[in-house]
């Protein structure tokens, strides 16, 4: 059994599903704490021909608040102008009509936190690209938590019954493979590719070219 386990961001890069691809079971990590200023609720499409970063509005985030209990401000203009920024950036595009109604019924569903709607893009599109992907919430599985962060990442993969334990590149500073080893546990990092959120992808890529560009990976 193959898992990872990261937190919930907000229709990511296609690196966040190269990850998600490349696993048995994904464990979404949404009771650790909230991370200001990274891409839980950010990312990139193109605007104007050029990159925007687009950031979905929330209320008193913080640090010290875990990711499920992060508030989306929905008294925020912020949030129309982001859809209009969508439907105006996209609407030329190839699978604008397959892709925009997915990313309005985010939106419709209005979750109260980040999380919730993080997830429900992230499961959406592994749908929408046929991903045969199991998922997990942390928070919902009452996995045992301590004071230690590599403790807190076996007992997930203990309860999972995971043998390896994929982690994106960026975990290469946190985590080493000997660690894990002594849970009889194998650790692979994975590098992968792109900059641009999912949206961005599925506007202008068929189903079959984005299941190819999932591949283009490579695990260290």
């Amino acid at each position: 059994m193959k898992i990872a386990i990261m937190q919930p961001y907000f229709c990511p890069y296609i690196g966040y599903f190269q990850l998600v691809s490349s696993v048995d079971r994904y464990v979404f990590y949404d009771d650790v704490n909230f991370i200001k200023g990274g891409w839980i609720n950010r990312n990139r499409i193109i605007s104007n021909k050029q990159e925007f970063l687009f950031t979905i509005p929330l209320s008193d985030a913080s640090s010290f608040k875990l990711i499920k209990d992060t508030y989306i401000n929905w008294k925020s203009k912020e949030v129309s102008k982001f859809i209009n920024n969508v439907k105006l950036s996209y609407k030329k595009a190839p699978f604008f009509n397959e892709v925009f109604p997915m990313v309005e019924h985010f939106f419709d569903k209005r979750p109260n936190t980040i999380s919730e709607l993080a997830i429900d893009s992230v499961v959406t599109f592994s749908g929408y690209l046929g991903l045969n992907t199991e998922f997990r919430i942390s928070s919902k599985e009452g996995y045992e938590k301590t004071g230690d962060k590599v403790r807190n990442i076996v007992n997930i993969l203990e309860c999972e019954g995971a043998a390896e334990y994929i982690n994106p590149i960026g975990g290469q500073g946190i985590y080493t493979k000997e660690q894990f080893e002594a849970y009889g546990i194998r650790l692979n990092f994975l590098k992968g590719s792109g900059s641009l959120s999912i949206i961005d992808i599925c506007m202008n890529h068929d189903k079959e070219t984005i299941k190819q560009m999932l591949t283009e990976y490579t695990l260290v």
